[in-house]
């Protein structure tokens, strides 16, 4: 295995990560392997490996990347408004998320199989970044006067399991406003009114 500098490996590991996602974009996850991103960079398939352990694991770690984006963007958007009741808000917030990552096929496409999957082999801190994001971004909004039906913990998994199922809303039937219709619903019941 070439040593590398680190400039090298600040290069090649951008390199892996913008042709990652444009391959993982344009094909998914299933289609595109470890050999064809690599030969894509110009390196050699072993010269991936001393970077990610697999496809899975270069794929979360983009997933991460652009989560951790879109979240930084959203809670230096995301402002409260009396105007509207607390889980309208609320659906706002998660439509928005969910306008973000239909931006980006990698994000959007993680279905529950492809969940399973990324989950069985890619490195358990690459899943732990990922939850622990989530789970940081509801206590966030816990903490700007949202009142949720369930600990911060399992909200955080019931919106995870239904991001897993937009995308299989998306992925079979490309209907937008089902989506929404979804996220109404979730909102409207994972949001605990204020009585007034």
């Amino acid at each position: 295995m070439p040593r590398f500098s680190a400039d090298q490996k600040k290069t090649i590991n951008q390199m892996l990560l913008t042709e990652g996602e444009r391959l993982f974009n344009e094909k998914g996850l299933n289609t595109v392997t470890a050999e064809e991103i690599a030969y894509a960079c110009g390196i050699a398939k072993g010269t991936f490996y001393h970077f990610y352990e697999n496809k899975e694991h270069l794929y979360m770690t983009i997933n991460n990347h652009i989560q951790n984006s879109i979240f930084s963007r959203f809670r230096n958007q995301f402002q409260s408004t009396t105007e509207q009741s607390a889980s309208r808000i609320f659906y706002n917030a998660l439509v928005y998320i969910m306008e973000c990552f239909l931006k980006h096929p990698l994000v959007m496409d993680i279905r529950p199989e492809i969940w399973s999957q990324i989950e069985a082999k890619a490195p358990k801190e690459c899943i732990n970044e990922n939850n622990a994001r989530d789970l940081e971004l509801i206590t966030y909004l816990s903490k700007t006067n949202f009142r949720f039906r369930y600990d911060l913990a399992t909200t955080t998994q019931l919106l995870q399991m239904q991001f897993l199922q937009l995308a299989y809303i998306k992925n079979e039937t490309h209907n937008i406003e089902l989506m929404k219709i979804v996220l109404l619903a979730l909102a409207t019941h994972l949001i605990q009114e204020d009585e007034t």
